[in-house]
């Protein structure tokens, strides 16, 4: 399917049939949102993949009524580090040096760098940082699995705290931060017969 079609197939589904998707599918959407961009390649985000329905189910309580959470296919659930140090950003740049063949130590002045400016942030704007990284990777993958024919609804409208106990993420060091429910939308599904709708390209579009 060509991108600007894709595109225009897609909506936010809100009610999802019962059909799974399989393994290689989700394999797919996996590995498009590790391959997203992010500032200085720092990824400061983790996915986790819900499959379980009853871990599904634990978490509907927490979605705001959004039933969608609970009969999607899979819920991916996109989340930020709540820790982001030197020691974070020295080990990412370790790892580059080991993935590129480089010899230790010498990306140090880049670094350095990335630490100088990255550390002169409070931990509130470290963390805003990361949950804008995470959309980048979310845009990904809802323009992947539109390209796949997946069906997919973001949403940010969930309490965290109780995604974050029910999952175990502050043991991990994560936090809840955006979901995307994937799946097939059911035949039942009003929203998937309405206009999308967006700004005209005028109005959106600016050329200077």
């Amino acid at each position: 399917m060509a991108i600007l079609e894709a595109l225009n197939w897609r909506y936010a589904v809100r009610e999802f049939s019962d059909t799974q998707l399989s393994d290689e599918t989700i394999a797919e959407l996996v590995e498009a949102t590790r391959l997203s961009p992010s500032a200085y390649g720092l990824q400061p985000y983790k996915l986790l993949v819900v499959k379980s329905p009853e871990v599904k189910s634990e978490l509907l309580p927490y979605a705001m009524g959004q039933t969608k959470v609970r009969d999607c296919s899979h819920l991916f659930i996109l989340t930020v580090n709540t820790t982001i140090d030197a020691e974070f950003i020295e080990q990412h740049f370790a790892h580059v040096e080991i993935e590129r063949g480089l010899e230790a130590g010498a990306l140090a002045g880049f670094t350095q760098h990335v630490k100088d400016v990255m550390l002169s942030m409070s931990a509130e704007q470290l963390q805003q940082w990361a949950e804008n990284q995470v959309h980048i990777a979310l845009g990904n993958l809802l323009t992947t699995a539109a390209l796949k024919q997946v069906d997919a609804c973001p949403m940010a409208g969930f309490e965290n705290q109780g995604f974050d106990e029910v999952l175990g993420l502050t043991e991990l060091g994560l936090r809840s931060a955006v979901i995307c429910a994937l799946g097939e939308r059911a035949d039942t599904d009003a929203s998937s017969a309405e206009r999308k709708v967006r700004l005209p390209i005028n109005d959106f579009s600016l050329e200077i």
